[in-house]
């Protein structure tokens, strides 16, 4: 047996508790992002934004306007959303900060 590995004792380290929070709003965020966009684009073609962007003229909406800008744009904007609302049940949760019971 290695006497060295009786020596070392291992060491759990810990996240401190906003990091964890901030964690767990940002990977349960991105995972909702990710399903809201794969609903969203199962449903709705993003040509058809496009389409409606150019008003029939070919060419007419921005050079970023294309099906990867708007599956990326929605994908954020999911992101946004649920980040929001992941943030504000984090501080709803939080409570007061004057730690009593009573108003």
């Amino acid at each position: 047996m290695d006497p060295r590995a009786e020596d070392e004792a291992t060491v759990v380290r810990r996240w401190p508790p906003q990091m964890r929070m901030a964690a767990a709003v940002g990977w349960s965020s991105f995972l909702a992002a990710c399903l809201g966009t794969m609903l969203t684009f199962a449903a709705l073609d993003p040509q058809l934004i496009i389409d409606g962007m150019d008003r029939g003229e070919p060419g007419a909406a921005p050079w970023w306007f294309t099906r990867t800008g708007i599956y990326s744009i929605g994908f954020f904007l999911f992101w946004a959303v649920a980040a929001v609302a992941g943030l504000l049940a984090a501080w709803l949760q939080a409570g007061p900060a004057t730690g009593g019971d009573g108003p």
